[in-house]
């Protein structure tokens, strides 16, 4: 079977980390091609480690007309059992593109709710819909916000649609984690300091800003607590200014990008997240993987995730004093083993790596023999 992704670009996150799993867990009698159109290639080595072929249209800027034409050559030579296509953008040009030339099914999956894609990218995506033959989500409350239903795949499709959650390779991150050397990060926290972790990108979504504020608090009830945020994005110089407005220079690290997020999961005890929109966040599943307990706001997506009282805490988003309250809850060593063995357990039994890939090519083979040619 030969499967075509086509994603924006190829950086550290969430839709680009689920192909690269899915390249690499997939049977071998599945070929797959990764296309992306423009921006960050940093997944390019890894994906062709696990054997796929990678494409890239070396769009300069949105719609840019060079990149669209190799697009369209690209995909008029080419033929695929299914053409697969992640985040809006590449979901419009995708689904176009199918038309050029010979592609047995075109799937689409949607990564998080409408609203935190802009209007225009939201009306184009929303406009060349019709033309999947399937359309995921990545968890029950993207598929509600999009359609007022959810469907959890079990081999069939209601109005053409499904939820596959993602997943994380549970036990492979989990040894990541404890086999690496926190003391490599070259920091230094107090012993007896909580050490909260957000591993994400810096955009408007991730509301880091509302987590700096709550961090505020926490210092003034735990003096010694310290926050690592790691990512990458247009946000960083922003996160950076508001740490020093607020004097926390001494506990907060914002990190930019990292080589390796591992040792700082294995230096953490508390993973934490301020996002307003989510998916199905694989950050969280990885701090569950690493048996940390989460601190997150109830937004959907999320609350398919982390179980509040049992796994971590829920709070409302855009709430610095509600995050704060939840964050000095889990300060306790053994409220943090507690609910971390809970996580780690219920990350293994749901959303386990394996399930996801099963579940992509029951789809993938359901489409693929009946969907013809377009």
């Amino acid at each position: 079977m030969e499967i075509c992704y086509l994603i924006n670009q190829l950086a550290p996150g969430g839709a680009p980390t689920l192909l690269l799993d899915l390249v690499r867990r997939t049977d071998p009698d599945v070929s797959y091609t990764v296309c992306f159109v423009e921006g960050d290639d940093s997944l390019v080595p890894d994906l062709r480690e696990a054997g796929a072929e990678v494409v890239d249209f070396g769009a300069s800027f949105k719609f840019d007309p060079r990149a669209l034409g190799r697009m369209a050559r690209f995909f008029r030579r080419r033929e695929f059992d299914v053409l697969h296509t992640h985040l809006p953008y590449s979901q419009t040009l995708g689904r176009l593109s199918a038309l050029l030339g010979t592609i047995g099914a075109v799937v689409s999956t949607q990564h998080n709710v409408p609203e935190n894609y802009h209007p225009i990218t939201r009306t184009l995506e929303r406009t060349t819909r019709p033309l999947d033959d399937a359309t995921v989500a990545v968890s029950a409350g993207v598929e509600r916000a999009f359609r007022g239903a959810a469907h959890r795949y079990d081999g069939t499709l209601e109005d053409g649609w499904c939820t596959i959650y993602n997943g994380v390779d549970t036990d492979a991150f989990g040894t990541a984690v404890e086999t690496a050397d926190p003391d490599s990060l070259a920091v230094t926290v107090a012993d007896d300091a909580t050490v909260y972790l957000n591993v994400s990108r810096y955009v408007p979504a991730k509301d880091q800003a509302t987590l700096v504020d709550a961090m505020a608090a926490v210092v003034d009830r735990e003096p010694a607590a310290h926050l690592f945020v790691v990512g990458w994005g247009s946000e960083e110089e922003s996160l950076r200014e508001r740490v020093r407005r607020r004097g926390l220079d001494d506990d907060v690290t914002v990190t930019g990008r990292v080589p390796s997020v591992h040792p700082y999961y294995a230096l953490a005890d508390v993973f934490v997240s301020s996002s307003v929109f989510e998916g199905l966040p694989i950050a969280h599943l990885e701090a569950m993987a690493a048996g940390l307990p989460v601190v997150a706001t109830d937004i959907p997506g999320v609350d398919e995730v982390v179980v509040d009282g049992e796994t971590g805490r829920l709070v409302p988003p855009e709430s610095p004093d509600a995050l704060a309250s939840a964050m000095c809850d889990l300060a306790s060593a053994d409220r943090q083993s507690e609910f971390g063995r809970a996580g780690r357990q219920r990350v293994g039994e749901e959303f386990d790596i394996a399930s996801t890939v099963e579940a992509h090519r029951r789809l993938y083979e359901s489409l693929s023999p009946s969907s013809g040619s377009r």
